[in-house]
């Protein structure tokens, strides 16, 4: 099984942590999400992501973009 990507590079927040609230709804009960985002929307995605009861399991960096591995919590 493949890993959701949802790329959020062209958003702004709030719509960034938004669409990542919302593709962790629709994922799996045990799933992980791929986010890729730009450094400027990195901090309030990962505290959204953390509040929300998920965890950062990987953050790596592709040319000035970042993917996230979110894996999604009870």
């Amino acid at each position: 099984m493949t890993t959701p990507l949802l790329d959020i590079t062209g958003d702004v927040c709030p719509m960034t942590f938004v669409k990542v609230k919302m593709a962790l709804q629709q994922a799996p009960r045990v799933g992980t999400l791929t986010v890729r985002l730009k450094v400027e929307a990195l901090k309030n995605v990962i505290s959204v992501v953390k509040t929300e009861g998920h965890l950062v399991t990987n953050v790596s960096r592709e040319e000035g973009i970042f993917l996230l591995e979110v894996r999604k919590g009870g």
